[in-house]
């Protein structure tokens, strides 16, 4: 257990009795024997070499990217199923990981930002980089019908297809809004305006299911609910920015990174699949 030579561990029970102050073994018949003071002391060694061995344990979990905390703030939409998706596959054989999710609005995340108070932060707005390491992507936004409404044969919209719609979106002040807009204006098609807006895609799906209109709605949500809805591409395409954000002030676990290398990569992924190449 301790893995050294015989000289060596009878030159440490030496050095131990002498700091000791009493004999821990004898010798009797050339064997050693414990002595009734190291007897009395042996549940508090073998309790010393049990905490040795767990904290080797745990050390080796860390190592293995096994054991940790992981501190998440995410924008609603990600964290309602994406999230809980791609975190059950990761904490699938990692048990002694533990998680706390939060859930909060982009535009409500600055002062959080500032705090640094989180492993991850992921949003759709970032005003200040200063001490964040920052990745970003872009992600397509699609046409959600409900379902069996869509255009016959039809695998992409234009914004002609869009003018006599119900549109429903997220905010007005939202980038993909905003952006959805101007391409009707560059195709010189006029913008009906969103008759209803917002604070999530995720509603909008829910007035879309009803029969309420047509929302625009980003990739990772239409993959949600591409077997309730029906989902078609626009064109020219109108982009959802996703930031994955850590704090830069303090070193990053490893259980972290290991995780936002993973999480971006099936974002990428998203991305490459549903969308062309990212503006």
């Amino acid at each position: 257990m301790l893995g050294i030579a015989q000289p060596s561990a009878s030159s440490l029970i030496a050095n131990l009795e002498h700091a000791l102050g009493f004999k821990l073994f004898d010798r009797v018949k050339g064997r050693l024997v414990a002595t009734p003071e190291a007897k009395f002391l042996m549940p508090d060694v073998q309790r010393t070499l049990e905490s040795v061995e767990l904290t080797k344990h745990r050390a080796r979990q860390i190592r293995d990217n096994r054991r940790g905390d992981l501190v998440i703030v995410s924008y609603p939409d990600l964290a309602i199923d994406f999230l809980p998706e791609v975190l059950s596959a990761f904490l699938a054989d990692r048990p002694a990981v533990r998680v706390h999710l939060q859930a909060r609005r982009s535009e409500m995340m600055t002062g959080l930002l500032q705090t640094h108070d989180f492993d991850l932060a992921i949003s759709t707005r970032l005003a200040e980089t200063h001490s964040l390491d920052v990745q970003e992507f872009a992600i397509p936004c699609m046409i959600a019908y409900q379902r069996g409404q869509a255009p016959p044969g039809r695998l992409a919209l234009e914004p002609m297809d869009l003018q006599s719609e119900t549109l429903i979106c997220v905010s007005a002040n939202h980038p993909s809004t905003i952006q959805l807009a101007e391409r009707f204006d560059q195709r010189g098609v006029a913008f009906p305006g969103t008759a209803i807006e917002t604070q999530t895609f995720e509603s909008v799906c829910g007035f879309v299911r009803r029969g309420v209109g047509v929302g625009l709605i980003d990739a990772i949500t239409a993959r949600r609910y591409r077997h309730e809805l029906d989902i078609l591409r626009f064109v020219p395409e109108v982009w959802q920015t996703i930031y994955l954000l850590r704090p830069l002030d303090r070193p990053t676990s490893r259980i972290t990174n290991t995780f936002t290398d993973g999480l971006a990569r099936r974002i990428r992924a998203l991305a490459e699949r549903d969308g062309a190449a990212a503006p």
